[in-house]
């Protein structure tokens, strides 16, 4: 179903953001809290990067809590060894396009230990909000690391959850896919020309999900677009949301 902005604009209002001390932010609803949506932003950026775009587009529900996660401060061995918010290490700049040479040498291209720190954190979220609203009203997704790290927990986390949302990102080869989250209403967006992580990898790292019994699953390849999120993409995320958040 086709969404109208301007309508649902009038009844959509996020209160003033709410800092967490690990730095994330939560954006609590206007209406009564029935769902929540825990977000993760990509390499280097912050909880503030996506910030405008929940407070400025109706992108969930208005009786929705948002959590911009925040990545902790760690060595990138991509950016010459300095510190940055970073959901884990990344080794090489350039990732093969070739998915069995991937999955192969993926254990050495990244740091394991942090994506599973990562996932704690993240799953501590999850936990907290699946006891206030059940984990079937809670929604996960991200950008690029955060669309692996919203993959990785999302898809292996035991109790299924509303929906996962993966913008310009890849799964890991390593992503244990939990039997709870064959029917979890799943979309997938990636640009054509994406130039940090190839639009063909992301493809065929996405072979080995059986979406065969989704009753929600979008994989959408935007062309002529990179590694960013345009207006194409927020108007899939407000269908998709529209559509799971019942």
């Amino acid at each position: 179903m086709p969404f109208n902005f301007h309508k649902l604009k009038q009844f959509f209002m996020f209160a003033k953001p709410q800092n967490l001390n690990d730095g994330s932010l939560v954006l609590n609803p206007k209406a009564a809290h029935k769902y929540s949506l825990i977000w993760m932003h990509g390499l280097g950026d912050t909880a503030f990067g996506f910030l405008d775009i929940f407070e400025q587009m109706p992108i969930v529900k208005a009786e929705t809590k948002v959590y911009l996660l925040q990545a902790p401060q760690r060595p990138v061995t991509i950016n010459m060894g300095m510190k940055c918010t970073s959901w884990f290490d990344i080794k090489v700049l350039k990732t093969d396009c070739n998915i069995d040479l991937f999955a192969n040498n993926f254990k050495s291209t990244v740091s394991m230990e942090e994506i599973e720190d990562s996932k704690k954190m993240i799953t501590s979220y999850i936990d907290q909000e699946a006891k206030l609203v059940s984990s079937k009203n809670v929604f996960i997704g991200g950008f690029s690391q955060g669309c692996c790290m919203a993959l990785e927990t999302g898809l292996s986390y035991p109790q299924q959850l509303g929906g996962i949302v993966g913008l310009s990102g890849y799964l890991f080869p390593t992503t244990q896919i939990n039997d709870t989250q064959k029917e979890t209403p799943l979309m997938l967006v990636h640009g054509e020309q994406d130039q940090m992580i190839p639009c063909e990898l992301s493809k065929k790292s996405y072979q080995r999900l059986d979406n065969t019994k989704r009753q929600n699953f979008g994989h959408h390849i935007i062309l002529k677009m990179g590694h960013e999120v345009p207006m194409p993409t927020i108007k899939l995320m407000i269908n998709f949301f529209q559509n799971t958040q019942k």
